[in-house]
């Protein structure tokens, strides 16, 4: 995959327009009405669409480090972030092998923090959403994806336009209809900009349809869990919502600190427009 996107760099290269990749996983309940299956401790209940914005020449040196990482742990299967974090499945030995579980924790953050790109996401909490728009839109409310889709997508359109680049977007396969529903998405951005109503939205600077146009790439690419970019999306995209619930979790923090946030790298007046989004997030127990 990484060979394919350096193909189409040299290929924009030509005409002058360097790109960012977008690699986006996913997390939690895109239907606003469907119930969580367990009820977490927490309180988290939630969608989010996120991932890792990186400038496209540098994949290779991303997947590189990866490798590397595995490599040392001896590490042959995808790093899933659920599965480390539960010590299920293939990596059930990180709580029968404490010493090895420490060494692979600490080499695990070193990489995470170290990675080049910019952390980046859509988050939404599912109860305030619901209390916002049930009473008006009742079933018409969109899916949870639609909303994190588009401003996670303009998000990063904006900040590829700041920096001159133009954006390709890389989504993990989910299924059939699901990805029909990034590709209308992806598409009606394109046609006609964003979604929102244009007077709440107007202080967030929206993106027309042609400025699309000019910066995102026209079909956004379906990728597999085995992807080590989709991965590596997949394992920063769980601190960035738990962040939003507890801003001391301990992987937040350190990607705080690393200034791997993209609001790191953005100016206090662009925050809002091109930062991470909580969306929804006034349930008292959030940072923002």
């Amino acid at each position: 995959m990484w060979v394919a996107s350096r193909l189409k760099v040299r290929q924009l290269g030509r005409m002058g327009t360097p790109t960012f990749d977008l690699y986006l996983d996913d997390s939690g309940i895109r239907f606003p009405d469907k119930s969580p299956t367990l009820q977490r401790r927490d309180g988290m209940d939630y969608f989010a669409l996120g991932g890792l914005l990186v400038e496209s020449e540098k994949l290779h040196d991303l997947i590189e480090s990866y490798n590397q990482l595995a490599e040392r742990h001896g590490i042959t299967y995808p790093l899933h972030s659920h599965k480390i974090r539960t010590k299920k499945q293939e990596f059930r030995w990180l709580a029968s092998e404490p010493n090895r579980a420490k060494l692979f924790y600490e080499d695990l953050e070193r990489f995470i923090c170290s990675v080049p790109g910019h952390v980046i996401a859509c988050c939404i909490d599912r109860p305030c959403y619901n209390s916002r728009y049930a009473e008006q839109y009742g079933k018409d409310r969109w899916k949870l994806c639609k909303s994190a889709y588009t401003i996670v997508v303009e998000r990063a359109a904006k900040f590829s336009m700041k920096h001159g680049r133009r954006l390709i977007v890389y989504i993990e396969h989910t299924g059939k209809k699901e990805n029909g529903d990034i590709r209308n998405y992806h598409r009606s951005m394109i046609d006609a900009g964003m979604y929102f109503d244009k007077g709440r939205s107007e202080r967030y600077g929206p993106l027309s349809g042609e400025d699309f146009a000019k910066v995102l790439m026209k079909n956004p690419n379906f990728i597999n869990k085995d992807n080590k970019a989709a991965q590596i999306a997949d394992l920063v995209l769980y601190p960035i919502v738990k962040g939003g619930y507890d801003p001391t979790y301990p992987p937040y923090v350190k990607l705080a600190e690393a200034q791997k946030l993209i609001d790191a790298s953005l100016d206090e007046s662009e925050r809002k427009s091109m930062g991470i989004k909580y969306y929804c997030f006034d349930r008292g127990l959030v940072a923002s």
